[in-house]
């Protein structure tokens, strides 16, 4: 496996170098393309090559056991994400679709559409392991917690309280019976949920289903034995058949079985064929596959900590050689670098410069030459004087001015840059509309492929002659050689400070020292310049521990039901395929809808973007379309903390605003504690509807506003890393104008398609080994489009009662009997999307820029249709004369 991975790193390298070449020499020669199609598939093309070897570089890092190359491998996995979500970008604003649809590139690259298709985020924020421990053990008490009320509320409905026990029970009547009954487990179903009292009947069904299975085997059992002692004691027992008899039926049986496995094998072949060709699925669900590929990501992950924890030990022990050895050498040397530094400023210009402070960098800076030297302070210094000596008469109030007057020139400096700009796009858009003047797609500039190139070469400097010798270590755990000159920079540094700390009291020696002389001679020392240096930005921490009273918090906001608990699902859960003709529709003018596929790859972005901060989304589907779906896989590859505030989920008779403001600090107050956080906020169409439905309080309907939305946000601030999500369906019915300013971000789920209804029957078939392979799936897909895909799950599981399993086993299954059964209710219908596709373009801003620009597109074809035209009239008028 090892030998694989390294072979594969290798190969991705190469093919990664290669295309940023061909990536460069597109911007370099700037290549041009006539029509927006072409300019679409050239940039589309190299986005799914880039997609494709972040995929492979990846899986690389995943499966990495080189603990050294841990770090260069992740450099090349963000460069390729900064490309790919700069093409991205570039797409977007070439075709004003959020949307991309990637067809033709791939076929120009001979890639599927699984090469294309991200399978996971490049970094992740990393909480500590004592926190991350903390937070465990109170989701375990909360999860225990839980459970004894669940068991207390079995035990309630097993015994009745006393109360409710009628005492001339045979005085009553059937009727009345029954009702007391349904009067006694409704008041335990008021206090267990719907998910508690589901998980009881199934534990019951199935503890019934075992004990009438072990009931009948053994009177079975039992009923034979007794049948056949009876008949051996009467003597009615058949003897044995003769040895003849025996043989010629062991023949008989092996000529009838090698007939079967004959047309068995004949049936896998055509079954095989069938499957080639998407016609039939053959395959059985495998569990062990599953459960093996666990063991072995679960090994992997083992050995990855094993030689980490084995790297970091022999990189510090290998330090403390170095220090032990060299502590005394190294730090005399830095005396004497920085003495010497201190003697050329005195000899040059009679003065000292400062040590730079240790946020801004230390003295490393003075080694790096990134301190003045002495000529340059001495021109920078009588600059200073001359400003000074200027502004000598000038009042406060006049250097005031003279600031506000400079910031109001760079203002107007950029009003009018931007003015000009705004001019050049205007009087490029006359001329796209212009046949005559259009002047075609230009590839545009990067500047993230030189950092690829970068971060290659970064790589090949260290390890390439190493991977080229196959070095001990360079596939498997650590290279010795590689970490020494690593460690010796890190001792270095370490002696670097506290030399520095040395130093500064002899600076303030020397300077003292410094001036006594000037006051001696009776001459003016130069005063120290104070420059404004910019602090680098510090890396964002994350909390290391959490208080005990917000322990307290989230283990009863766990216990309520406003703390989901982690999942852990991927982007291939949502399921869905790519729409394969998309492109080719834009290119002929027509509306192209995204599938799962373009919505993964969206999705693919807004996980990436937890880490940066605050963010506002709002999924708009109908219900069971995946919007949960896409809330846990954001969670879950950010391993980040789930909150959910749902109102329907709110009993009413604690409903009030001092339990709703209460509740709305609890979940800000544990979401930024345990950053990084997402907060799902469900049923929005009830918060902002027109018109309150009849069941619902108008006056509850604002309190849910006025806390779940407006109070939330106003305490989440920008560099907070949670994200707000919102899910809406019949988004029409709401009040669009509020609902869009809370969030601006709209994601419109796709409709079920015949492919992915396809999708989830296959995934059906091969989780229950019930259902006969020769069912002809297709046909049901085609039907059965248009329903929620979570509608459908719900349907095809509950087909499978025990009385349908009996039916199936007996007489097998038709495409009619599973289309009745998802059919029959009727309080589903198929889902008519032009409603959400109509408001998704009259009320958001990626809509209304889709629709004009397909407007404008349309527009413009008629225009050169006529340009045409009339240049063919001209020709033809010209050849008759």
């Amino acid at each position: 496996m090892r030998e694989y991975y390294f072979r594969k790193w290798k190969r991705v390298l190469e093919e990664l170098e290669k295309h940023v070449l061909v990536d460069l020499e597109y911007q370099t020669i700037k290549a041009h393309d006539r029509t927006c199609c072409e300019a679409a598939q050239r940039l589309g093309g190299i986005l799914v090559k880039y997609m494709a070897l972040y995929n492979d570089s990846l899986d690389c890092l995943h499966q990495n056991l080189q603990m050294q190359k841990t770090s260069y491998i992740e450099d090349v996995v963000k460069a390729i994400t900064a490309r790919i979500l700069e093409l991205k970008r570039h797409l977007r604003k070439l075709e004003s679709q959020n949307y991309q649809f990637l067809g033709n590139g791939l076929i120009q690259h001979m890639l599927t559409f699984d090469n294309a298709d991200l399978k996971d985020i490049p970094s992740k924020v990393k909480r500590s392991e004592h926190m991350q421990a903390m937070i465990d053990e109170v989701l375990l008490r909360a999860a225990e917690e839980k459970e004894a009320a669940l068991h207390k509320g079995i035990k309630e409905e097993n015994t009745p309280p006393p109360e409710n026990i009628v005492e001339n029970w045979w005085e009553v009547d059937e009727e009345d019976n029954d009702k007391i009954k349904e009067a006694n487990t409704s008041k335990v179903n008021e206090k267990l949920s719907e998910e508690s009292i589901k998980r009881i009947e199934m534990i019951k069904l199935i503890q019934a289903h075992e004990r009438s299975r072990q009931v009948i085997r053994s009177m079975t059992k039992r009923k034979l034995q007794r049948e056949m002692w009876e008949k051996e004691l009467r003597g009615t027992l058949k003897p044995q058949a003769k040895f003849e008899v025996k043989e010629r039926a062991a023949r008989l049986i092996q000529n009838i079985f090698r007939a079967y496995f004959k047309i068995k094998r004949n049936q896998i072949i055509q079954c095989k064929v069938d499957e080639a060709l998407h016609i039939n699925l053959c395959k059985k669900f495998v569990l062990v596959e599953k459960v093996k590929n666990d063991k072995i990501k679960e090994q992997r992950l083992n050995k990855q900590k094993y030689y980490e924890k084995a790297w970091e030990s022999d990189y510090e022990e290998l330090k403390t050689i170095y220090l032990k050895k060299e502590e005394d050498k190294i730090s005399d040397d830095y005396r004497e670098l920085i003495r010497y530094w201190f003697w050329k400023w005195f000899e040059e210009v009679k003065f000292f410069y400062d040590i730079p402070k240790e946020e801004h960098g230390g003295s490393a800076l003075i080694f790096k030459d990134e301190v003045p030297t002495p000529s340059e302070w001495k021109l920078q210094y009588e600059a200073y004087l001359e400003e000074k000596k200027a502004n000598k008469n000038k009042t406060a109030l006049q250097k005031k001015w003279e600031k506000t007057e400079a910031k109001r020139e760079e203002i107007e400096i950029k009003k009018e840059e931007f003015r000009k700009r705004k001019q050049e796009e205007a009087l490029l858009q006359k001329m796209m509309k212009n046949p005559k003047a259009h002047p075609g797609f230009y590839y545009p500039d990067s500047k993230t492929t030189e950092y690829i190139l970068k971060v290659i070469k970064n790589y090949k400097k260290d390890w390439q002659d190493l991977d080229y010798w196959e070095t001990e270590g360079v596939k498997e755990g650590s290279v010795k050689d590689v970490d020494k000159n690593n460690a010796y920079m890190d001792v270095k540094m370490e002696l670097l400070k506290t030399v520095d700390e040395e130093m500064r009291e002899e600076l303030k020696i020397l300077k003292k020292a410094l001036k006594n002389d000037y006051k001696r001679s009776e001459e003016k020392m130069p005063e120290t310049i104070k420059l404004k240096l910019k602090r680098p930005k510090r890396k964002r921490k994350l909390k290391s521990t959490i208080t005990e009273s917000v322990q307290n918090k989230i283990e009863d906001l766990a216990v309520a039901g406003f703390l989901k608990d982690r999942t852990q699902i991927t982007f291939q859960d949502f399921l869905g395929d790519f729409n394969f003709a998309g492109d080719d529709l834009r290119c002929m003018m027509q509306t192209a809808l995204p599938f799962g596929g373009e919505l993964r790859s969206l999705w693919w972005e807004r996980c990436n973007e937890l880490y940066r901060g605050a963010r506002r989304i709002l999924l708009i589907g109908p219900q069971g379309s995946g919007k949960t779906t896409l809330v846990h896989i954001l969670a879950s590859v950010n391993d980040a903390m789930l909150f959910e505030l749902d109102p329907s989920k709110i009993s009413q008779d604690v409903l009030s605003a001092a339990y709703l403001r209460q509740t709305v600090s609890s979940v800000v107050t544990c979401a930024k504690a345990v950053q990084p956080s997402v907060i799902h906020i469900k049923a929005l169409h009830q918060i902002y509807c027109k018109k309150a439905p009849p069941n619902e309080n108008k006056i509850n309907l604002e309190l849910y506003k006025r806390f779940f939305v407006q109070n939330l946000m106003k305490k989440i601030r920008k560099t907070d890393m949670i994200t707000i999500i919102g899910s809406c369906y019949d988004p029409w019915l709401t009040k669009s104008g509020q609902l869009l300013k809370k969030f601006p971000e709209v994601i419109m789920l796709p409709e079920s398609t015949y492919s992915t209804v396809s999708m989830i029957l296959k995934n059906w078939m091969t989780d229950n080994r019930i259902v006969p392979r020769n069912l002809n799936l297709q046909s049901v897909a085609q039907v059965l489009q248009g329903y929620s895909f979570g509608y459908l799950k719900d349907a095809l599981n509950s087909f499978l009662t025990p009385e349908n399993i009996l039916k199936i086993a007996a007489y097998g299954l038709s495409p009619r009997e599973l289309v009745d059964h998802v059919t029959r209710d009727g309080s589903e219908e198929s889902i008519d999307y032009k409603k959400y596709r109509q408001w998704y373009t009259d009320y958001t801003a990626w809509g209304k820029k889709e629709a004009k620009r397909l407007k404008d597109d349309k527009e413009f074809e008629l225009v050169v249709e006529k340009f045409a035209k009339k240049k063919k009239k001209l020709k033809n008028e010209h050849e008759m004369k």
